[in-house]
Protein backbone atom coordinates (compact mmCIF):
# COMPACT_ATOMS: atom_id res chain seq x y z
CA UNK A 1 0.00 0.00 0.00
CA UNK A 2 1.36 3.50 -0.77
CA UNK A 3 1.92 5.42 2.09
CA UNK A 4 -1.20 7.92 2.53
CA UNK A 5 -0.11 12.05 2.22
CA UNK A 6 -0.84 14.02 5.07
CA UNK A 7 -4.34 16.23 3.92
CA UNK A 8 -4.07 19.98 3.86
CA UNK A 9 -7.30 20.22 5.19
CA UNK A 10 -7.12 19.47 8.98
CA UNK A 11 -9.52 16.83 10.89
CA UNK A 12 -10.47 18.71 13.35
CA UNK A 13 -12.18 21.09 11.28
CA UNK A 14 -14.64 18.71 10.14
CA UNK A 15 -17.13 20.44 12.08
CA UNK A 16 -17.36 22.89 9.02
CA UNK A 17 -17.55 20.58 6.69
CA UNK A 18 -20.77 18.89 8.08
CA UNK A 19 -23.28 21.29 9.82
CA UNK A 20 -26.32 22.29 9.72
CA UNK A 21 -26.31 25.84 8.18
CA UNK A 22 -24.23 24.17 5.41
CA UNK A 23 -27.05 21.53 5.14
CA UNK A 24 -29.95 24.28 4.87
CA UNK A 25 -27.37 26.12 1.85
CA UNK A 26 -26.63 23.05 -0.08
CA UNK A 27 -29.82 20.33 -0.98
CA UNK A 28 -27.92 17.80 -1.80
CA UNK A 29 -30.31 15.15 -2.94
CA UNK A 30 -31.64 17.94 -5.57
CA UNK A 31 -27.88 18.84 -6.54
CA UNK A 32 -26.95 15.05 -6.80
CA UNK A 33 -29.41 13.94 -8.44
CA UNK A 34 -29.37 17.20 -11.23
CA UNK A 35 -25.95 16.32 -11.87
CA UNK A 36 -27.28 12.88 -13.15
CA UNK A 37 -26.93 10.44 -9.93
CA UNK A 38 -29.55 7.66 -10.26
CA UNK A 39 -30.61 4.57 -8.40
CA UNK A 40 -28.24 1.76 -8.86
CA UNK A 41 -25.35 3.38 -9.43
CA UNK A 42 -21.97 3.10 -7.90
CA UNK A 43 -20.13 5.52 -6.93
CA UNK A 44 -16.52 6.57 -6.23
CA UNK A 45 -16.53 9.70 -3.42
CA UNK A 46 -13.06 11.16 -3.53
CA UNK A 47 -12.46 12.84 -0.36
CA UNK A 48 -15.75 12.38 1.45
CA UNK A 49 -14.65 13.73 4.77
CA UNK A 50 -16.70 13.15 7.12
CA UNK A 51 -19.41 12.61 4.77
CA UNK A 52 -21.68 15.89 4.31
CA UNK A 53 -22.42 13.74 0.25
CA UNK A 54 -22.24 10.56 1.20
CA UNK A 55 -25.55 9.97 2.86
CA UNK A 56 -27.68 11.82 0.07
CA UNK A 57 -25.70 9.44 -2.25
CA UNK A 58 -26.82 6.36 -0.50
CA UNK A 59 -30.46 7.28 -0.28
CA UNK A 60 -30.12 8.22 -3.73
CA UNK A 61 -28.85 4.99 -5.28
CA UNK A 62 -30.66 2.78 -3.22
CA UNK A 63 -30.47 -1.08 -2.39
CA UNK A 64 -29.16 -2.02 -5.52
CA UNK A 65 -25.81 1.22 -5.70
CA UNK A 66 -23.09 1.02 -3.78
CA UNK A 67 -20.77 4.01 -2.72
CA UNK A 68 -17.40 4.05 -2.41
CA UNK A 69 -16.41 6.57 0.32
CA UNK A 70 -12.58 7.40 -0.11
CA UNK A 71 -10.50 9.22 1.96
CA UNK A 72 -6.68 9.60 3.08
CA UNK A 73 -8.27 10.35 7.01
CA UNK A 74 -8.66 7.54 8.97
CA UNK A 75 -10.58 10.27 11.55
CA UNK A 76 -12.97 11.45 8.52
CA UNK A 77 -13.50 7.82 7.81
CA UNK A 78 -14.65 7.13 11.21
CA UNK A 79 -16.91 10.01 11.34
CA UNK A 80 -18.59 8.29 7.69
CA UNK A 81 -18.59 5.06 10.04
CA UNK A 82 -20.34 5.88 12.56
CA UNK A 83 -23.49 7.28 10.43
CA UNK A 84 -23.82 4.20 7.91
CA UNK A 85 -26.04 2.88 11.01
CA UNK A 86 -28.60 5.65 10.72
CA UNK A 87 -28.46 5.53 6.73
CA UNK A 88 -31.73 3.57 5.18
CA UNK A 89 -29.70 1.39 3.09
CA UNK A 90 -26.39 -0.22 4.00
CA UNK A 91 -24.53 0.51 0.35
CA UNK A 92 -21.55 2.36 1.67
CA UNK A 93 -18.13 1.07 1.94
CA UNK A 94 -15.41 3.47 3.20
CA UNK A 95 -11.69 3.06 1.66
CA UNK A 96 -8.81 4.28 3.37
CA UNK A 97 -6.80 5.08 0.32
CA UNK A 98 -5.09 7.62 -1.71
CA UNK A 99 -6.96 8.80 -4.36
CA UNK A 100 -4.48 8.00 -7.13
CA UNK A 101 -4.28 4.59 -5.82
CA UNK A 102 -7.89 3.66 -5.03
CA UNK A 103 -7.57 -0.45 -5.63
CA UNK A 104 -10.93 -0.65 -7.07
CA UNK A 105 -11.82 -2.98 -10.52
CA UNK A 106 -11.38 -1.14 -13.83
CA UNK A 107 -14.41 0.52 -14.92
CA UNK A 108 -16.62 -0.19 -11.65
CA UNK A 109 -17.87 2.79 -10.90
CA UNK A 110 -20.83 5.01 -12.82
CA UNK A 111 -20.17 8.19 -11.22
CA UNK A 112 -17.42 9.95 -9.81
CA UNK A 113 -17.90 12.76 -7.05
CA UNK A 114 -15.19 15.30 -6.06
CA UNK A 115 -16.64 17.75 -3.88
CA UNK A 116 -14.13 20.13 -2.53
CA UNK A 117 -11.11 18.08 -2.82
CA UNK A 118 -9.24 18.58 -5.93
CA UNK A 119 -7.60 21.76 -4.10
CA UNK A 120 -6.34 19.04 -1.48
CA UNK A 121 -5.30 16.39 -4.16
CA UNK A 122 -3.21 19.19 -6.20
CA UNK A 123 -1.60 20.64 -2.75
CA UNK A 124 -0.74 16.59 -2.02
CA UNK A 125 0.96 16.54 -5.43
CA UNK A 126 -1.36 13.58 -6.61
CA UNK A 127 -3.28 15.61 -9.02
CA UNK A 128 -2.22 13.93 -12.26
CA UNK A 129 -1.43 10.19 -10.74
CA UNK A 130 -5.70 10.95 -9.55
CA UNK A 131 -6.70 11.95 -12.80
CA UNK A 132 -5.65 9.04 -14.05
CA UNK A 133 -6.75 6.61 -11.13
CA UNK A 134 -10.15 7.65 -11.28
CA UNK A 135 -10.34 7.97 -15.17
CA UNK A 136 -9.39 3.97 -14.89
CA UNK A 137 -12.08 3.17 -12.53
CA UNK A 138 -14.61 5.19 -14.05
CA UNK A 139 -16.63 3.15 -16.70
CA UNK A 140 -17.29 4.61 -20.46
CA UNK A 141 -20.07 6.80 -20.35
CA UNK A 142 -19.45 7.36 -16.80
CA UNK A 143 -20.45 10.98 -15.17
CA UNK A 144 -17.64 13.02 -13.43
CA UNK A 145 -18.77 15.70 -10.73
CA UNK A 146 -17.04 18.67 -9.60
CA UNK A 147 -17.77 20.42 -7.11
CA UNK A 148 -15.95 23.13 -5.33
CA UNK A 149 -15.35 26.34 -3.58
CA UNK A 150 -15.19 29.78 -5.43
CA UNK A 151 -12.50 31.38 -3.15
CA UNK A 152 -9.18 30.68 -1.66
CA UNK A 153 -7.52 30.99 -5.48
CA UNK A 154 -9.35 27.39 -6.46
CA UNK A 155 -9.82 28.48 -10.13
CA UNK A 156 -6.79 27.40 -11.42
CA UNK A 157 -6.75 24.23 -9.93
CA UNK A 158 -10.19 23.68 -11.10
CA UNK A 159 -9.11 24.44 -14.70
CA UNK A 160 -5.94 22.30 -14.82
CA UNK A 161 -7.97 19.56 -13.34
CA UNK A 162 -10.84 19.90 -15.94
CA UNK A 163 -7.88 20.66 -18.85
CA UNK A 164 -6.13 17.03 -17.89
CA UNK A 165 -9.79 14.73 -17.74
CA UNK A 166 -10.46 17.05 -21.11
CA UNK A 167 -6.98 15.82 -22.83
CA UNK A 168 -8.31 12.51 -22.11
CA UNK A 169 -11.09 12.12 -23.79
CA UNK A 170 -13.89 13.66 -21.48
CA UNK A 171 -16.38 16.38 -22.28
CA UNK A 172 -17.47 18.95 -20.15
CA UNK A 173 -21.57 18.82 -20.53
CA UNK A 174 -22.61 21.61 -17.68
CA UNK A 175 -20.98 23.97 -15.93
CA UNK A 176 -22.80 26.03 -13.03
CA UNK A 177 -21.16 29.43 -11.00
CA UNK A 178 -22.82 31.25 -8.53
CA UNK A 179 -21.37 33.55 -5.93
CA UNK A 180 -19.43 30.79 -3.68
CA UNK A 181 -19.64 27.73 -5.51
CA UNK A 182 -18.12 25.66 -8.70
CA UNK A 183 -20.19 22.89 -10.56
CA UNK A 184 -19.56 20.67 -13.52
CA UNK A 185 -20.49 17.19 -14.95
CA UNK A 186 -18.11 15.90 -17.23
CA UNK A 187 -19.05 12.75 -19.55
CA UNK A 188 -16.07 10.01 -20.14
CA UNK A 189 -16.41 9.73 -24.38
CA UNK A 190 -13.73 6.48 -24.54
Amino acid sequence: MNTLPKSPFPPALAVFLDNPVRRLLINREKFLRNMGVKEGDYILEVGCGPGFFTEALSSIVGEKGRIYAQDIEESMLHKVDRKIPSFRYRNVIPILCNSSSLGLPGGSCDVVVCANVLEEIYREGELKETVSEVDRVLRPGGILIVKEHRFGGTAPIIKESEELFISIGYEKVLEEKTFFSYNSRLLKRC
